[in-house]
């Protein structure tokens, strides 16, 4: 006795619509792991960025920095001691 099974019909366009969902969500993740790791290089630029902006305002704001710039610059002194105006 040989039983006679055939594969019912429905199951051919269920298996295609499952292959293409598997290969949607394959790209989805595939491009969506590209972004996350573009924008991962983005935040670090922009962390290195800020760090040196950072340093270069340390730089500016230097006391030896700001002394030099006012003798040589604005042609300024230090106070005498009449110039000097202690509040209370």
């Amino acid at each position: 006795m040989k039983k006679n099974r055939k594969i019912p019909l429905w199951t051919i366009p269920m298996v295609i619509a499952m292959a293409t969902l598997t290969v949607w969500l394959r790209l989805t993740i595939v491009r969506t792991t590209y972004t996350i790791t573009q924008t991962d290089k983005m935040i670090s630029n922009m962390q290195h960025e800020r760090e040196k902006a950072s340093m270069r305002v340390s730089g500016l704001r230097s006391p030896r920095r700001l002394e030099l710039l006012a003798r040589t610059k604005f042609n300024l002194d230090q106070p005498r001691a009449d110039q000097v105006v202690h509040l209370k």
